[in-house]
């Protein structure tokens, strides 16, 4: 029931966003294919989820961030991967890693949004923004958010 009331929420959010269309799309610019995980170039992705949860079966996994500069790691359900900037990047393609290594994603950014994530408490609903490269398997923080929480 969460994750429907989640995944409700997170639609009527990227509802009022303009989509982009595939001719003015930043990843087909690029030499790289977005599906390629040994990429160069970052693409921006948006991850929406909870923060140290037992994965529900309507869940499209369990990813595990490490957080050098806290010197800690913390376990995310994804609910929605996506990458706005590229449509032709699913949810497969941005996750497509997971499980293969110890840490997943190695997070990176300023110590304000690394300390949201490290220090969330577990269950805390998140939207995470940043720039992922594949080959390196590393997410440069742009925004991190409680999904609910208004400013």
């Amino acid at each position: 029931m969460r994750h429907i009331l989640f995944l409700l929420y997170v639609v009527g959010m990227n509802a009022g966003l303009a989509s982009s269309t595939f001719a003015d799309s930043p990843c087909l610019a690029a030499a790289e294919s977005p599906e390629s995980e040994f990429r160069h170039d970052p693409l921006k992705i948006k991850l929406s989820g909870f923060v140290n949860t037992k994965p529900e079966a309507s869940s499209l996994g369990l990813v595990k961030f490490g957080i050098s500069s806290y010197r800690t790691s913390a376990y995310f359900e994804v609910v929605v991967a996506e990458a706005p900037d590229c449509p032709r990047a699913s949810h497969t393609v941005i996750l497509q890693q997971t499980g293969k290594h110890e840490i997943d994603f190695h997070l990176f950014g300023p110590k304000a949004l690394l300390l949201k994530v490290a220090a969330a408490e577990p269950g805390t609903p998140l939207a995470i923004v940043g720039f992922f490269q594949p080959r390196s398997r590393s997410l440069h923080l742009e925004s991190v958010e409680v999904i609910g929480m208004e400013r």
